[in-house]
């Protein structure tokens, strides 16, 4: 379930939600021209939870999503280069966090604040639980 579970969760929680491009050629979208060395702002966070591409529920996390591909490391020559260990990271980092704190759940109720910018949780409140205790 990890890998799975990984890729949802940066499809879900996209690292960079955003990044600056500069139009090089003429370019119209939905009626907006966009002309050669205007600066255009791509929502990479907004197109991973695209219902379309990922279905109704896009906004939620599914570990067991069909998945189809997610932008969180960009694509094509913007691809980040360090994708692959990031990958590899996160799942040494969870494969640890669930050995050594295997019951744990986000406190109900709890809103959780993101940073600006790159995507990070300000605040994770949780409540943990003894392995076995009720």
């Amino acid at each position: 379930m990890l890998p799975a579970g990984i890729e949802e969760l940066l499809r879900l929680h996209t690292p960079v939600m955003q990044v600056l491009r500069v139009v090089k050629e003429p370019y119209e979208m939905h009626g907006i021209a966009m002309d050669p060395g205007d600066h255009v702002m791509v929502m990479i966070g907004a197109a991973d939870t695209d219902p379309d591409q990922f279905g109704e529920t896009s906004d939620h996390a599914h570990f067991d999503r069909e998945q189809n591909k997610h932008l969180a490391f960009g694509g094509g020559p913007h691809r980040c280069l360090g994708s692959h260990l990031a990958r590899f990271e996160l799942r040494i980092a969870l494969q640890e966090l669930h050995r050594r704190i295997p019951d744990y759940a986000v406190v109900d109720g709890a809103e959780l604040a993101y940073s600006p910018g790159i995507r990070e949780i300000e605040h994770l409140p949780l409540t943990f639980t003894a392995a076995g205790a009720e």
